[in-house]
Formats: C-alpha cells, structure tokens, sequence
C-alpha cells in the first residue's frame, strides 16, 4: 500500500522521483509539501487506485505524519467497508 501512495504522491506532484526519494516515514505533508489543491486530488486518486471510499470525518491531521501512518489509516478504512 505504501509503494501506491508514493506513485500518488509521484503523480499529483509531477515528479516521478517523488516516489524513489520517500521512505516509509516521510511526512505527508511537511516532507512532501502538498498545498490545499493537490491534497483534495491526492485523496481523491487514493480513492481511484485503492477502490476506496475515505470517511473523511475520521480523517485526522495525525494521519499524515508519514506514510505508514497514513497506510494504517487506509487499511482500517478499507476493513471497514
């Protein structure tokens, strides 16, 4: 799940070394810097590449810390569904 997060990251940024240069912990929003706009695409194309719908009233900002983090996160919303 991790490694579909990156490409995410790697798309909505537009920089495919996004992907290599991320380690499991890098924060999602200070390490990769995402503004208000990319965050809203960047769930939205979590939700496309996981077949996902987020509950996003549960979402926490705690979520984001890193990418492990934020793949706990989306396993528990997927076993929810």
């Amino acid at each position: 799940m991790i490694e579909t997060i990156k490409k995410v990251i790697a798309k909505v940024t537009d920089d495919p070394e996004m992907a290599s240069n991320l380690n499991e912990d890098a924060d999602i929003i200070n390490d990769v810097g995402l503004d208000s706009l990319q965050m809203i695409d960047f769930m939205l194309q979590i939700e496309d590449e996981l077949d996902i719908e987020l509950d996003f009233d549960t979402i926490d900002i705690s979520h984001f810390s890193s990418l492990k983090s934020f793949a706990g996160f989306l396993a528990t919303q997927r076993n929810n569904q």
